[in-house]
């Protein structure tokens, strides 16, 4: 299998400097190797923590909470000791989402941790991924590729077995409240609950196999990680050896056709369909996506063309648009009790404007857009897949903010920016360029 290609000198660059990923992956090797350890955490925590429960010991959610902060402050302590090109916007980030949420607080007068956590997730693993050269991040998403996919057909395979490993009807009882009796499918196998869809599988329908769930421990993430190794296809392809190419596209289409993924089938086409756009478009033109969508949804919920109810893509888009259109002023300004919020969740943007206020969902779109400064081929191809992402999830759920694809999505755009700073002359926030600093000033402020 091939391995991949040598970053190529930007122009203009001095002579004899090194490029690209030849300057980042030169120091640290130290801790290269714990942001790639980090992002294993982020990935196997879950399943390590369900497997714990099925044989040792009873996991409750504050332990689940436990793991997951610590993920994410050994994310931030890694990236804040490198200090790494394009740290200090993710850290100005990051303050600000703490000051939000400060203030959230006080106007809900309850403090909630979920909250937090969805809003530090972002620049806690984009500054573990100012850590990482791509070719580290190429190489870890094959192996994680290979390990999910191994998982993924022992699971299809032998369910039982499976879910005798795991028995994920008791982690996620025991750790989401979560009654048991909501878990009808699988047959009382100890899978997750809708790893059989009520009209049965979409894909390979007449199998009479469940919906894979592979490391996640539910298929709508493992649908959600295909999207992930097709965001990075997209923007690291040149990258890439025909070989790996080959090994990512025939294993997410067997993920993809594993988990039964409705959404990611519908959200890759549209990544494909958006590829020109990413290469060629204005800078700035990802962020009429979501406005367009919302007009779009809002319209055709008018023309009564999105049905209500059943379970359908379709009907998921109108349980989103009704869900947004029903919100309120304290939903909008975010002074809405931690319960009713949830109540949003399947909703994506409902749940974000609620628990971030809409300063926080506007924030949070400008900034996937907008903290790409540097006008690389790369990060203009990640900026548009990854806007395509996450405008498509937003009406059916708030898996955009979960760990599983904040981890290893932002970790990517954290990197992409770092090489960006090295190789090619910096650009504003209309793209006009912006005088480099001297040499001197680059070794000594990051």
């Amino acid at each position: 299998m091939s391995g991949c290609s040598n970053a190529v000198a930007a122009p203009g660059a001095p002579q004899g400097a090194p490029q690209g990923d030849a300057a980042a992956d030169l120091p640290a090797p130290r801790l290269r190797r714990a942001a790639l350890a980090t992002l294993w955490l982020a990935m196997l925590f879950n399943i390590a923590l369900a497997w714990v429960n099925a044989n040792l010991v009873a996991i409750n959610a504050g332990v689940v909470m436990g793991v997951q902060g610590l993920v994410m402050g050994l994310a931030l302590a890694i990236g804040l000791r490198r200090r790494r090109g394009g740290w200090r916007r993710w850290t100005v980030l990051l303050v600000g989402a703490g000051l939000l949420w400060l203030l959230l607080s006080v106007v809900r007068q309850s403090i909630e941790l979920k909250f937090l956590g969805d809003a530090v997730l972002i620049p806690a693993f984009a500054l573990l991924g100012t850590c990482l050269g791509r070719r580290d991040l190429i190489r870890w998403l094959l192996t994680a590729q290979l390990v999910i996919s191994g998982i993924a057909a022992w699971e299809l395979a032998q369910p039982q077995s499976f879910a005798g490993a795991f028995n994920v009807t008791a982690y996620y009882v025991n750790t989401r409240g979560i009654e048991a009796e909501t878990f009808w499918s699988g047959e009382g196998e100890g899978l997750y609950l809708n790893v059989e869809r009520p009209n049965g599988r979409n894909l390979l329908a007449s199998s009479g196999l469940n919906r894979a769930t592979s490391v996640f421990l539910e298929p709508v993430s493992l649908g959600n990680w295909t999207i992930v190794v097709l965001i990075v296809l997209v923007a690291l392809w040149s990258q890439m050896g025909w070989g790996m190419r080959a090994a990512l596209i025939l294993s997410d289409l067997f993920l993809v056709v594993a988990c039964d993924g409705r959404f990611a089938l519908v959200c890759a086409f549209g990544i494909l369909i958006g590829i020109p756009f990413g290469r060629w478009a204005p800078r700035l033109w990802p962020l009429v996506y979501l406005p367009v969508l919302v007009v779009t949804l809002f319209a055709l919920r008018a023309a009564e063309l999105l049905p209500r109810g059943g379970d359908t893509f379709a009907g998921r888009l109108r349980k989103g648009v009704d869900y947004l259109g029903r919100l309120e002023v304290p939903d909008v300004f975010g002074g809405r009790s931690s319960s009713g919020i949830y109540a949003n969740a399947d909703a994506g943007w409902a749940y974000l404007i609620q628990s971030q206020s809409l300063f926080g969902f506007l924030a949070f779109w400008l900034m996937l857009v907008l903290m790409a400064r540097e006008r690389t081929a790369e990060l203009r191809a990640f900026v548009n897949a990854t806007a395509i992402y996450v405008a498509l999830c937003m009406p059916i759920s708030y898996s955009f903010v979960s760990i599983k694809t904040v981890a290893p999505i932002f970790a990517l755009y954290g990197c992409l920016i770092a090489v960006a700073r090295r190789s090619v002359v910096p650009a504003g926030l209309l793209g006009l360029p912006i005088r480099p600093r001297m040499a001197s000033q680059r070794l000594a402020f990051g």
